[in-house]
């Protein structure tokens, strides 16, 4: 069979290798074109005498039983150009001698190859489940995002790949103008700019988690610190005329945003208990005339220990004696009564101790921005001119919550995310989404030109071409598109191949170690260092661009829930005493100013009774004015946070595709 001319063979789905038996003609093809374009699968579009049976009838077919897929082949003189497809609808121009069929090479089973090539492609930097929603992980179109890949359907095996639209896998074809094979034919050959190019990408992302802890802290020291001093109390003891060890907080009671007593105990350096004593003692005198006289004394006592400091606000001194005499006037008998009433404010010592307990559920957003810029050359006047993109709505799931079985976060007590190791992960997969924007749209040259047809079975949209032709000069291209085409009116074979080329300078960003900031590598290794002017490729192998890793820098209250906390870091206003023991003392010698014991003969026990509740009464009401309270606010457990960081990356270095600025 002369080249240029097609084989066609009706077949069943499982014919899947192209054999010597398929090299027959079970139609008649009078024109056809076999094209595929970037992205889609191959199609081939077949123009055959209309079938009919021995009656003269229209045969159907997409009938029950009819064979529906179909090897194509078309001999270029060094090799075969095949296709496999299955027929897609009901064939045009049916009451014409000639209809055209459409077949389509696209795998029955696509969505299964599909899912199976996304999960291998679910690999950081170029996919991060941490921005995207639970659903569209199951979207395996949603993988690809980050690359500068596309589907690749082969029109032969049907076997889905991804093919990278910049450069192709397969290999380079060589279209040197020089050679016999490497000519092209003067017909066909066009130069577009299909668009602008983007010259910068702005990217923001928020990456957002819930901070979570739980733990103590002893605050024992650093109250009876402040407040030992500014009482005067005793040696690890706080002093109050109201600040009792009955009034200290009790385990389990709320004490701010999200903390509560672990552990609250207090006692008072004296008992104050009142306790009563009496004694007895009798004494028995001998007179001179024989008689015996006896004497009675009894002491009695209400006390309680009166600690250091405390007031005396009253106090009674009664002193009474009597003396009996007989008939003769002589003296028989004396006694005597004398008592003494203090009334007494204790100052309370008390030597408490408080844990404080906390659980954190605190809010913190991570605000990341930077631009990416291309290093491509203008194809405006004005190089300032160019296109720039956004990305602005890249937003994170809680980085608290499991994702596989993990939590992005790691530990959710950290501060940052970013500034971890899988942070840096999520900010390259930034860079990457940025990354293929810029590179594609770079790839801003379109050329078309007609190949002999001899060298059509080396061309697959997995492939690069190096074109060298006077006309358009150098370019190298990913193919993007391609076609034979056979009119049945001339007969003439017509092929065209399209390829798309990046305008950019060419070269490549460098690694830098930076210099350490905080001590030698060798001491602490990278892990805990910081570094000046630190460049890290964006991946492995990947040398277009790259960033600087940032350094922690939350904007949040300070506390480290990673370290063991001290009363320092998480007191947000710190501790004062209102109303220490001197005040209260002054408030109270003025508030019972003029307010004396009665001291005239008729004063009775119920004007003494009266004075003593009265001046209970006006001390304790001076005291509810001057209570001892020990003020501080803890750092508040609920809090949201938001930090800012601006990251620095490099320019994005673009292949040459095509030298626009050559002469």
């Amino acid at each position: 069979m002369p080249a240029g001319l097609p084989y066609f063979a009706w077949i069943d789905a499982g014919e899947t290798t192209f054999g010597a038996e398929h090299m027959r003609w079970d139609e008649a093809v009078f024109s056809f074109t076999l094209a595929q374009e970037e992205g889609d699968p191959a199609t081939l579009t077949a123009v055959v005498r209309r079938p009919v049976n021995e009656a003269g009838a229209m045969v159907g077919l997409l009938g029950p039983g009819r064979k529906i897929w179909c090897w194509f082949a078309l001999d270029c003189g060094p090799a075969l150009v095949k296709f496999r497809g299955r027929l897609v609808g009901i064939p045009t121009s049916i009451f014409e001698e000639l209809v055209t069929l459409v077949f389509v090479a696209r795998p029955f089973d696509v969505v299964a190859q599909k899912e199976a090539l996304a999960e291998t492609l679910r690999v950081l930097p170029y996919y991060d489940p941490v921005v995207l929603d639970k659903e569209r992980r199951k979207d395996p179109d949603v993988v690809l995002e980050g690359y500068t890949k596309i589907w690749h359907y082969d029109r032969e095996t049907h076997v889905l790949t991804v093919s990278d639209e910049i450069t192709g896998e397969d290999g380079l074809v060589e279209f040197d103008g020089a050679s016999e094979t490497g000519k092209i034919l003067y017909d066909g050959l066009g130069l577009t700019l299909t668009t602008g190019p983007l010259t910068r990408v702005d990217v923001s992302a928020e990456f957002t988690w819930t901070q979570q802890a739980v733990g103590t802290v002893d605050l024992t020291s650093y109250i009876i610190g402040i407040a030992q001093f500014a009482t005067e109390g005793q040696a690890g003891s706080i002093a109050s005329y109201t600040l009792t060890a009955d009034s200290w907080p009790k385990n389990k009671t709320g004490i701010g945003d999200g903390w509560e007593v672990a552990e609250g105990r207090c006692y008072e350096n004296y008992d104050l208990t009142l306790r009563q004593w009496t004694e007895s003692a009798t004494l028995e005198v001998e007179t001179g005339d024989g008689q015996t006289i006896q004497a009675t004394s009894t002491h009695s006592r209400n006390s309680f220990a009166i600690p250091p400091g405390s007031m005396v606000v009253g106090y009674d001194i009664k002193d009474e004696w009597n003396v009996s005499y007989n008939e003769d006037g002589d003296a028989t008998g004396y006694s005597s009564n004398f008592s003494s009433t203090a009334s007494v404010l204790p100052l309370h010592h008390i030597t408490p101790t408080l844990v404080a307990g906390y659980k954190a559920e605190r809010q913190c957003t991570e605000l990341v921005s930077f631009s990416l810029i291309a290093d491509v050359q203008p194809i405006l006047t004005d190089p300032e001119d160019g296109e720039a993109m956004r990305i602005d709505d890249v937003r994170s799931v809680n980085l608290t919550e499991a994702i596989d079985g993990e939590a992005p976060i790691g530990d959710p007590r950290r501060r940052s995310y970013i500034a971890t190791e899988r942070g840096n992960q999520s900010i390259e997969h930034l860079i990457a989404l940025a990354r293929a924007h810029l590179m594609k749209r770079a790839r801003v040259v379109e050329i078309a030109f007609a190949p002999k047809l001899a060298r059509m079975p080396e061309i697959t949209l997995r492939k690069n071409v190096s074109l060298i032709e006077p006309r358009v000069g150098e370019a190298v291209g990913k193919i993007i598109g391609y076609s034979i085409a056979l009119d049945g009116s001339d007969g003439r074979v017509q092929c065209e191949v399209r390829i798309g080329c990046t305008i950019g300078y060419g070269g490549s960003q460098v690694e830098l170690a930076g210099t350490p900031t905080y001590c030698s590598i060798d001491y602490v290794g990278t892990d805990y260092q910081q570094f000046n002017d630190r460049v890290v490729l964006f991946d492995e192998g990947d040398t277009s661009v790259g960033y600087q890793p940032p350094e922690a820098a939350p904007n949040d209250d300070g506390i480290d829930f990673l370290s063991a906390l001290r009363a320092e870091d998480v007191i947000d206003i710190p501790l004062v005493v209102e109303n220490p023991p001197r005040d209260q003392q002054s408030y109270i010698l003025q508030a019972t100013l003029g307010h004396t014991l009665p001291r005239t003969p008729a004063a009775d026990e119920e004007e003494l009774q009266k004075y003593y509740e009265t001046t209970s009464e006006l001390v304790g009401a001076a005291l509810k004015q001057v209570e001892t309270k020990l003020i501080f606010k803890l750092k508040s457990m609920t809090r949201e946070f938001e930090s800012d960081y601006e990251l620095q990356v490099t320019d994005l270095k673009i292949p040459t595709g095509y030298d626009l600025e050559a002469a």
